[in-house]
């Protein structure tokens, strides 16, 4: 076996130790030609990595399925641990696979993903794990786990779509719980994140999620507590407002409706009485000939048949239904007689009776119409009147006691904001330093700064935010003498992906994020810098399943897997392919990486240089 030093320790480790993560290589010389060079001497090489997955909770990506998605029609790609590269010409669908890892970590579908000529796309995903937290989160959801795996399911249609997780459908939001356990993707979105303010506190919270959600949580809940005081508070200030501005106005309304002693149904009895005295003349000789009527012999000649029919009865039992049934009916038509004989007696003409109706039915009317409301709406009206202005002596005891309770909402959801805001602090603190470490293994020697802005003009309330009370801005120098600045305003492209790169890195072994997939994350970079790079991705997959999509050369030749996208045209169709490339097909495509075209034998040597000499 033949190992190289990188002037600190041997391929074995420290004390003959081996590190989790490293790679460990058996070199064997050849005599053989080696893919065409012609020189003397060429390599075989054997590695195996030392698993660091047993320092960490298990969530690899094991194999993607992806059917009718734009110009894949059917790929079936694994993925093993450590670092995996994909490379391939632009236009290839490298950008289809991210999306489609995107969608399994839930990402919205659109129907236009799905290939022309087909109803529908799929994509499946195999994660293994061992995460109490996610476990314990499919559980709640009623999701069996199957010796230890997660198969996610996405099914794209052009009028219906569907997700589900081990057979179970779910919704997208619930998808988005779990994907954060499973995997992080670093795409074009995290540059903008990275370069607006206003997505700082998001990503500090970040590096703490659980802890610094946990804090939100509860402010949110006393926030939202003062707020419904101080509504509280702000109503009963403006009915006040209101009552003394219209008092006067209130009180002679009161008092109006007051004197005028409405009662609910007096319009319909009025109405039947002025009826009754308008049409009295009619009314009186209808009566009369009705009183005449019920003073006749009616009523004797029918108790006189009933007396007959109760002795036939006696005789023959057939009149005695009849009998019972005339009885019943005599003393109903007596009492109802009786009845008639006392109202028709009371009818009466009274003349300043009718005047004194009339005037009130015209009071009700005249109120009717200045107040535009119906007499039953005019006592409640009245009601209120009287509540409002009988609440008013007290108004001041009231107004005191919401506000000692408003204040009290106030200061529990200041008391949690700070304390949400000295985690937060702590936070920035510990990845100071952190990123100024990582951006300097990326040959970018600059200096950090997370700076919360003074906000201690604000008075009250105003410094409360939906996220806390903290803002903050990233202020880097990476030019020395030129001070501090705004990150958002002074970093270039170049500065931007390496930036973006140390956020990663410090975020991923923060959150001990098992499964990293990086977008082309070395864009804008080249030479050392782009070897800085490819270190520091490799760093990362020590810890971490790591997939890549890359142009660079230096990337590509560190990785542990390297998976080749490439596209052809079949009978008027394009079709994308993925292939695991071997040690030999891996050196052929750095080197064609490396040329950008046709690959020539120095780079091809340059190319088996950069592979074999990747980790020493």
């Amino acid at each position: 076996m033949e190992g190289r030093k990188d002037g600190r320790q041997n391929a074995i480790g420290k004390r003959g130790c081996l590190n989790p993560g490293q790679v460990i290589y058996l070199i064997i010389r050849k005599e053989t030609p080696f893919m065409g060079l012609k020189e003397k001497q060429s390599f075989s090489v054997l590695f195996f990595r030392v698993s660091p997955y047993s320092f960490y909770n298990k969530r690899v990506l094991k194999r993607l399925l992806i059917t009718n998605l734009a110009i894949i029609e059917n790929i079936d790609v694994s993925f093993k641990e450590g670092f995996t590269v994909l490379t391939g010409e632009t236009g290839a669908g490298k950008s289809l696979v991210i999306d489609s890892l995107s969608l399994l970590l839930g990402a919205r579908a659109s129907s236009e993903l799905i290939r022309a000529g087909d109803d529908s796309a799929q994509i499946k995903g195999y994660f293994e794990l061992q995460s109490p937290q996610l476990t314990a989160i499919l559980a709640s959801l009623n999701i069996p786990m199957l010796d230890g795996q997660i198969t996610i399911e996405r099914s794209i249609g052009k009028s219906k779509s569907s997700i589900k997780i081990n057979g179970v459908s779910i919704s997208l939001t619930d998808l988005n719980k779990i994907a954060k356990y499973l995997a992080d993707i670093h795409n074009q979105f995290d540059f903008e994140k990275i370069l607006n303010p206003e997505n700082y506190l998001e990503i500090i919270d970040g590096f703490s999620y659980e802890l610094t959600t946990s804090y939100k949580k509860e402010y949110h809940a006393l926030l939202e507590t003062y707020r419904g005081r101080k509504a509280e508070y702000d109503d009963l200030l403006e009915k006040k407002k209101k009552l003394d501005e219209s008092r006067d106005f209130y009180e002679y309304q009161f008092k109006e409706l007051k004197v005028a002693d409405l009662k609910e149904g007096e319009e319909e009895s009025i109405a039947s009485e002025i009826s009754l005295l308008t049409n009295y003349d009619k009314i009186y000789a209808l009566s009369q000939s009705a009183n005449e009527k019920i003073h006749g012999d009616f009523l004797d000649q029918l108790y006189e048949l009933n007396v007959l029919l109760e002795k036939l009865s006696a005789y023959q039992t057939q009149y005695k239904e009849a009998h019972d049934k005339l009885d019943n009916t005599y003393y109903e038509l007596k009492d109802t007689f009786d009845d008639l004989k006392k109202k028709l007696t009371d009818i009466d003409y009274d003349p300043s009776r009718l005047n004194n109706l009339e005037q009130r039915d015209a009071d009700l009317a005249a109120l009717k119409r200045k107040y535009k409301k119906s007499i039953a709406e005019l006592i409640a009206y009245r009601n209120e009147l009287e509540n409002t202005i009988g609440e008013h002596s007290d108004f001041e005891g009231t107004l005191s006691a919401k506000k000692e309770e408003m204040d009290a909402a106030l200061t529990a959801c200041l008391q949690k904001g700070n304390e949400l805001t000295t985690l937060r602090k702590k936070i920035a603190k510990s990845i100071e330093k952190e990123l100024e470490r990582n951006m300097a293994d990326l040959l970018l020697k600059a200096d950090f700064q997370v700076v919360f802005l003074d906000r201690s003009s604000l008075i009250g309330d105003q410094i409360l935010r939906e996220d806390g009370l903290d803002e903050v801005d990233f202020l880097i120098e990476t030019n020395v003498g030129e001070g501090l600045r705004s990150l958002s305003k002074v970093i270039s492209g170049g500065e931007a992906s390496r930036i973006m790169l140390s956020f990663k890195a410090v975020f991923i072994k923060a959150n001990k994020i098992s499964t990293v997939i990086f977008d082309e994350i070395d864009t804008g970079i080249s030479g050392e810098t782009a070897q800085a790079v490819a270190r520091k991705i490799h760093e990362i997959s020590l810890t971490s399943q790591v997939i890549a999509i890359t142009h660079m050369p230096q990337v590509a030749s560190l990785s542990d897997h390297h998976i080749l996208i490439s596209k052809e045209v079949k009978a008027k169709r394009t079709y994308a392919y993925m292939k695991e490339l071997t040690l030999d097909e891996k050196i052929r495509q750095v080197a064609y990486l490396i040329s950008g075209g046709e690959v020539t034998e120095k780079q091809l040597e340059y190319a088996k240089e950069m592979v074999l000499s990747r980790r020493f």
